[in-house]
């Protein structure tokens, strides 16, 4: 079993609701959270992602334009702050997740609909 550092009880990166809602301010970002979600999966190749991007965020014209912002701003953000991991040779991504980070998620779908 593989313990993800959200569920390392030592872990000294826990993650501040500031970051959060940083993360989450982004809407290619909460689009490829919401995949994981949606598709109660934790892994995902590159090109279902960029897909799922594509067709969700109104503002990408088009798909090469999704995958160059994933692999260049929003993979690397979320792994940064141990979200997820990219295996770029793979082109898998990983999703560890986080309660808060699902929840804060899910009001902000709530709120999208709204509007």
């Amino acid at each position: 079993m593989t313990i993800s550092p959200n569920d390392d009880p030592t872990s000294t990166q826990r993650r501040s609701l500031e970051t959060v809602f940083k993360l989450l301010a982004d809407a290619q970002r909460r689009a490829l959270l919401r995949y994981f979600t949606d598709e109660d999966t934790d892994s995902a190749e590159l090109a279902e992602l960029v897909d799922h991007v594509h067709e969700e965020v109104d503002n990408v014209t088009a798909p090469r334009q999704t995958r160059i912002a994933l692999i260049h701003i929003h993979l690397p953000k979320l792994a940064e702050h141990d979200i997820i991991e990219y295996d770029q040779r793979e082109h898998t991504v990983h999703y560890w997740g986080g309660t808060n980070l699902e929840a804060l998620l899910g009001v902000a779908t709530r709120l999208e609909a709204t509007v």
